[in-house]
């Protein structure tokens, strides 16, 4: 399916670099589309770049740390593969149990991450719970989907990715927390070493940021020219006071074609009208 959404891009669209991407916006002629990529998946390397490079397609990779290590997991996939995979009744978590029966699971999963967002300091105490208190994934997840949905990519590949021209390597901090919900100088940290990381593994600067989940504050902006970068990507722009550090994105979201050129016209003819895109 990603295929056929790349094949039908490649025929309407023109498919463009960041750079071409900041060019001025012309109103004759294909919409321009850049393609984005968040969270560093392993099917990113293996699924998505093989078939990007077979249509000489360029596209940006937004890429956390946290996953890279084998058996650790964001916070989000971790509930989604509990949500998908887990076995039992229920479980217990810091007093309270969650019982996951099929009519109780959604509500579960609902509980369970509210409790985890809500735990402070943010994200530490979130991932001390995941890790010590859970059920881990690796017990009950066949290896295989371990690897094909859950897992990041390797060192190797995201430096391999690096290495093609076609492809830009951006930061997604350490664990993609919601950055308002760090203290200022936790949020400073998910971004400094998420950066140094990523340029010690690609061997190149790393210049653009995509702000995890698209939450963002003024804190973290006013930060982002002092660490070295020159791109901010966001969904819906908050608070306008740059447009290199909230570029505006369109999720897609959606196996349906139709719905793909829908949300890429719709969206060009409000860009083309000066209105925000998210």
């Amino acid at each position: 399916m990603f295929e056929k959404h790349v094949v039908f891009l490649k025929a309407h669209f023109d498919l463009v670099s960041p750079t071409e991407a900041e060019e001025p916006w012309q109103r004759s002629g294909k919409t321009r589309v850049l393609l984005t990529f968040d969270d560093g998946f392993r099917n990113h390397a293996e699924v998505v770049a093989p078939i990007l490079r077979k249509y000489r397609v360029p596209a940006m990779f937004f890429v956390p740390s946290r996953h890279v290590t084998p058996g650790e997991y964001l916070w989000f996939s971790y509930l989604q593969g509990l949500r998908r995979h887990f076995k039992g009744d229920g479980f217990c978590c810091q007093g309270e149990f969650f019982p996951m029966t099929a009519d109780a699971r959604p509500h579960s999963i609902e509980r369970l991450s509210k409790l985890l967002l809500g735990l402070t300091p943010h994200p530490t105490e979130m991932y001390r719970v995941i890790e010590s208190d859970l059920p881990r994934l690796d017990d009950y997840v066949p290896p295989g989907e371990l690897h094909n949905s859950y897992a990041g990519m390797t060192e190797e590949q995201i430096a391999e990715l690096a290495a093609d021209a076609l492809f830009t390597i951006g930061s997604h901090t350490v664990d993609h927390p919601f950055l308002t919900q760090c203290v200022p100088e936790e949020a400073a940290r998910q971004i400094r070493e998420n950066k140094e990381w990523l340029e010690s593994v690609t061997g190149r600067p790393c210049k653009t940021i995509a702000y995890p989940s698209g939450d963002y504050g003024g804190d973290v902006l006013a930060g982002l020219r002092e660490m070295g970068f020159t791109r901010g990507y966001a969904t819906t722009p908050r608070y306008e006071r740059d447009d290199h550090f909230e570029i505006p994105r369109m999720g897609i979201y959606a196996d349906c074609i139709e719905t793909l050129g829908f949300k890429i016209y719709w969206g060009s003819t409000l860009r083309a009208a000066g209105m925000k895109v998210g």
